[in-house]
């Protein structure tokens, strides 16, 4: 088969495309011929050598959908034929945590797809199928490769993390990529009312079609101010932290009294400085969310699939073309996902 490969960390030019072995399911596996795979930031962090579970030659790719051709033994329930999608992570379904919904927090088997195991960057993939779900028939593979980073992701911070409730006011850091549009969208079908935060004017017109109230354009990204104009000097009740260093002390000071921040994303790997008494004062929340279960992502495939979320994917090009995705998403000129399809190689 041919796949994109990492072999060395670094720079988006280190994504090559090479003939590699077909791979071979093994017990509790299938093999998959990938379709569609999402090409996401954290691919980007993973391209640069700093997720630690990482080693080189990879394949990288964690939003992969396609069709399973083989099925490994002892792997009841799945059959040749059947449509899939990944999940970011595994987890073994049978520990505390996983037994009490906590499957993102497993211990047991907390495996990355593109991290410990080969990625959807090529034409084949080996699943296990605790990181699979099913895709529905009327939804292309373009979009079922996006949806459980996406608005899975959404799904997670917003709902099962973040508790959000109708007539809050709900910021959104990051706002014109994948995870933000699909969380503009959830949030506003969920009652609050959205702010969302890009650097750009470019991508303002994505997400008023997203559904945002507000939209804040900041280059600099200090949209603390702007955000406490607009709530009258109060305050937003829940913020989602998509970037995350980088903006995070400007999320804090555009808090309300009691406000929630939940944290998804740290696209530049950083460390922030934290004032404990600004936490203390207002009783602000500051809540971490991690990864989509498999429940999560069967209701995100079913708001797609019943139109009440709109995909965004932005753009879909051959495998070859990995390394100009990652520049251009690296390069802030990509709203929502750009999705690679391996099986139209140049």
């Amino acid at each position: 088969m041919r796949a994109v490969v990492l072999r060395e960390f670094g720079a988006a030019s280190n994504l090559r495309l090479e003939n590699m072995p077909d791979p071979r399911p093994g017990r509790g596996e299938v093999l998959i011929k990938v379709h569609a795979c999402g090409v996401c930031y954290h691919d980007v962090i993973n391209r640069r050598g700093n997720l630690p579970r990482t080693h080189v030659p990879a394949i990288l790719g964690h939003e992969a959908a396609g069709e399973i051709v083989e099925v490994g033994p002892d792997t009841p329930g799945w059959k040749v034929g059947d449509r899939v999608a990944t999940l970011q992570r595994l987890s073994c379904g049978e520990c505390a945590l996983c037994k009490s919904g906590r499957n993102s927090l497993c211990k047991k088997d907390n495996r990355f797809f593109g991290e410990e195991i080969s990625g959807g960057y090529a034409e084949y993939m080996t699943a296990p199928v605790m990181g699979l779900g099913r895709v529905p028939a009327n939804l292309p593979w373009p979009v079922a490769a996006t949806v459980c980073c996406t608005l899975g992701t959404a799904v997670h911070t917003l709902r099962t993390r973040g508790k959000i409730r109708a007539g809050e006011t709900v910021l959104i850091t990051g706002a014109s990529g994948g995870v933000g549009l699909a969380a503009v969208q959830l949030a506003k079908a969920d009652g609050a009312r959205v702010l969302a935060v890009t650097s750009g004017e470019a991508k303002v017109q994505a997400l008023r079609e997203a559904g945002a109230d507000e939209v804040i354009v900041s280059r600099g990204l200090d949209f603390a101010s702007a955000a406490k104009k607009l709530t009258g000097g109060e305050g937003v009740n829940v913020a989602i932290e998509i970037v995350g260093s980088v903006t995070f002390p400007q999320t804090l000071k555009a808090m309300a009294p009691g406000g929630r921040v939940v944290v998804v994303g740290n696209l530049e790997t950083g460390t922030v400085d934290l004032n404990p008494g600004l936490v203390i004062v207002k009783e602000l929340e500051i809540i971490g969310a991690f990864a989509t279960t498999r429940e999560e992502l069967d209701e995100s495939l079913r708001l797609v699939a019943e139109g009440k979320i709109r995909p965004f994917v932005s753009d879909a090009v051959a495998l070859s073309e990995a390394g100009k995705a990652h520049f251009r998403l690296e390069n802030r000129e990509i709203a929502g996902r750009v999705v690679l399809l391996p099986q139209e190689i140049q």
